[in-house]
């Protein structure tokens, strides 16, 4: 025989009552969260599904705002740019007058006086900088000025004047990540975009007989290839010319050199992993000096940027020198505008490559958003109906409650 005491009942009643209070403020905390998970035992496979959907979301947020801000690098990049379009077309415009052979030495000076302060401008668009302060051209080293003036005293100048402009950035950039496993450089660097020619480089030495006696590794504008022990100069060229990088490497048939020429109008960048490398043995580069300006004194390199042949086209016109004005000035100016516009177009096309995936991304986010809400969103009509369910029944069993516990053994005992 079960005994029932007052304590029991009370208990009992408690206990129950506890229980609707807790649902009641487990549906507030639902509806004031707007989520229908609040532990993970609500519903383990709509919570496991909705943080990777909630995951997705973010990511796809992030791609968007990485694509809106390659987008707005590109149209500042690309403004830079065709200004200088323009300053090295007046160039070209002072270089066809200046080949007519109908101005006087003077007039000509005072051309070439034209071209020099066109030249300063042009250093200056190299040199400029986007909205975040950053440097737009000078690759990976974005707080470094990529192209430092050098001054001197040129033939028939009279005056002080840029003698030669160095490139200080790196041939590579900043991406930025626009989808999954898809990658956007932000920027191109200043060897691209204000070159003029392509670079040719043809080394003095006879490598027939050349092998390499260890391993090691050469550099090509960035591109990291490997050298094996017992390598002939027909290796390694094969190597380089599948490296993937816009070098193309031959082998002279008379004098066996090795030769690399650019694909593409760029400044050539090469380099030994280690000091005596590859390219040090085969008279390319020598042991000291920054990609780009460490030549070996015996190579013979030729091809040059837009700024080394608008300063041909200054001092071709200071010596009044109309031959050169009108061929070699004049063809390596058509080649810097050339390589000019196919670097604005370049950049115009992905401009339209991150408007097609803006344009994606502004479908996905939302699908994707969808798929988490219909997880994890709680219907609020339905949670409204059942929190007044469960208050309509709290209060019920308060009121019955009020009315039972008052009659206790003491009242009989009166």
């Amino acid at each position: 025989m079960q005994r029932v005491s007052t304590d029991l009942m009370n208990d009992d009643m408690q206990f129950w009552l506890r229980r609707k209070e807790r649902d009641m403020a487990s549906m507030e905390t639902k509806m004031a969260r707007q989520t229908k998970i609040e532990n993970l035992r609500d519903d383990p496979l709509a919570a496991a599904r909705a943080v990777r959907y909630d995951s997705v979301v973010s990511r796809l947020e992030r791609f968007e705002k990485n694509a809106a801000s390659a987008e707005d690098q590109y149209n500042v990049s690309e403004s830079y740019v065709r200004q200088g379009l323009e300053i090295v077309q007046r160039v070209r415009e002072i270089a066809v007058q200046g080949a007519n052979g109908v101005y006087t030495p003077n007039d000509q000076k005072y051309m070439a006086a034209e071209v020099n302060q066109l030249l300063g401008e042009l250093v200056t668009i190299g040199n400029s900088r986007g909205p975040d302060g950053t440097f737009l051209f000078s690759g990976d080293k974005s707080r470094t000025a990529p192209f430092r003036p050098i001054t001197g005293n040129p033939p028939g100048a009279g005056a002080e004047a840029l003698v030669g402009v160095q490139y200080l950035g790196t041939t590579g950039g900043p991406e930025t990540e626009i989808s999954e496993g898809s990658y956007m450089p932000l920027t191109m660097s200043g060897t691209e975009v204000f070159w003029a020619e392509r670079q040719l480089a043809v080394s003095g030495r006879d490598a027939r007989d050349w092998r390499a006696t260890a391993d090691s590794s050469v550099l090509v504008d960035g591109k990291s290839i490997d050298v094996k022990a017992g390598d002939n100069v027909y290796a390694l060229a094969a190597k380089i010319n599948s490296s993937g990088a816009a070098v193309k490497a031959t082998i002279d048939p008379r004098t066996f050199s090795l030769g690399l020429e650019t694909t593409t109008a760029h400044q050539m960048r090469i380099q030994d992993s280690s000091p005596g490398g590859a390219f040090s043995q085969l008279g390319l580069v020598a042991g000291a000096g920054a990609p780009g300006e460490n030549w070996a004194p015996g190579a013979r390199v030729t091809g040059g940027s837009i700024f080394d042949v608008v300063m041909r086209l200054r001092d071709s016109l200071n010596r009044g020198d109309i031959l050169e004005t009108g061929g070699q000035a004049l063809a390596g100016i058509d080649s810097g505008l050339d390589n000019m516009n196919r670097r604005v177009a370049e950049i115009g096309s992905r401009s339209e490559q991150l408007q097609v995936v803006q344009g994606r991304l502004n479908r996905e986010i939302p699908d994707t958003q969808k798929l988490l809400a219909d997880e994890s969103d709680i219907d609020l009509t339905k949670a409204i109906t059942d929190y007044k369910m469960l208050e309509y029944a709290h209060r019920a069993s308060l009121g019955f409650a009020g009315r039972l516990f008052p009659q206790t053994l003491l009242d009989f005992l009166r």
